[in-house]
Order: structure tokens, then C-alpha cells, then sequence
């Protein structure tokens, strides 16, 4: 093969790489946008849960919806002061959410503790039927199926 032949393959496949990541760069630019803000709204006092939905430029409430979009980011906070008839104390919160990949959390919490939980800016899985928060709570670190009071299990369903 010619020297010539040569770079202009090059230089097209170079011109290639190129242009699938300045597309890619661009089509997932609102999703980075998104990521960028802090997001945090305080929750009122009477309301359990907020859910708000990233929609290109802001975030806007969503609580009432159940079903959403692959791929759509969400945002929720949990007022955990509604949850205020938790029989052990001190206990351990767990939460699970499929919006995430770390699987289930827990820590440890009093009931002087009650405050809100965030699970923020996380991606709506490709699923039809999926678990938006599932909240639970332990008297000990055993984690015993026995012993778990399950305060709030919230499911979203894919469009």
C-alpha cells in the first residue's frame, strides 16, 4: 500500500473518533448539566416524600407520577419526622433503591435523629417494574427478616 493511502485512512478514522464523541459529548450534555447542580429542596413537614424529575433546565416536582422514562433522572426526598411510630430505639435505617448500584444502605440512627434522607440525581433503570425506595428499619445489625419493619416501599413502572 502506498504512504499516501496510508495517512488519508489515518487521518479518516482519526476525523471518525472525532465525531462519535463529539455526538456522544452532546447527546448526553443535559444529563451532565444535571449532575453539575446540587440539588436540594427542604421537604414540607406534612408530606412523607417528594420525587422531582430533571426536565432539561430545572427540576420539577413529580411525586404524583409513577411511571417513568429509561434513562430519566430523579431526585427523591424522604421526610423521615412522618415516620415517627418506629419501635426500637436506637435502630438501623435501610434503605434499597434500584435507582442505584450500591444496593441496600444502613446506618445506624435514634429517634432524636429523625430527619430527611436524599437519594439524589439517580437514573431511571430499564425496567418495567422497578423499586423507586424501599425503607426499612432493624433493632440490631443482625438485619434478621424477623425483625424488619418496612416503613415505605415506593415502585415505578417504565413508559
Amino acid at each position: 500500500m502506498n504512504k499516501k493511502y496510508i495517512i488519508i485512512f489515518g487521518a479518516l478514522i482519526l476525523l471518525l473518533i472525532i465525531i462519535v464523541g463529539g455526538v456522544t459529548y452532546y447527546q448526553q450534555k443535559e444529563v451532565f448539566k444535571a449532575q453539575d447542580k446540587d440539588f436540594y429542596t427542604p421537604i414540607p413537614d406534612d408530606k412523607e416524600y417528594e420525587i422531582w424529575c430533571w426536565y432539561g433546565e430545572a427540576w420539577v416536582d413529580c411525586s404524583e407520577r409513577s411511571e417513568f422514562r429509561p434513562h430519566e433522572l430523579v431526585s427523591i426526598n424522604i421526610n423521615l419526622k412522618k415516620f415517627d411510630n418506629i419501635p426500637y430505639d436506637p435502630y438501623y435505617l435501610c434503605y434499597y433503591s434500584d435507582l442505584s448500584d450500591l444496593g441496600k444502605q444502613c446506618s445506624p440512627r435514634s429517634a432524636s435523629t429523625l430527619g430527611g434522607l436524599v437519594l439524589v440525581e439517580e437514573e431511571v433503570p430499564e425496567k418495567d417494574v422497578f423499586s423507586l425506595i424501599k425503607i426499612s428499619v432493624y433493632p440490631d445489625d443482625d438485619f434478621l427478616e424477623d425483625d424488619e419493619i418496612v416503613i415505605m416501599d415506593l415502585e415505578g413502572k417504565s413508559i
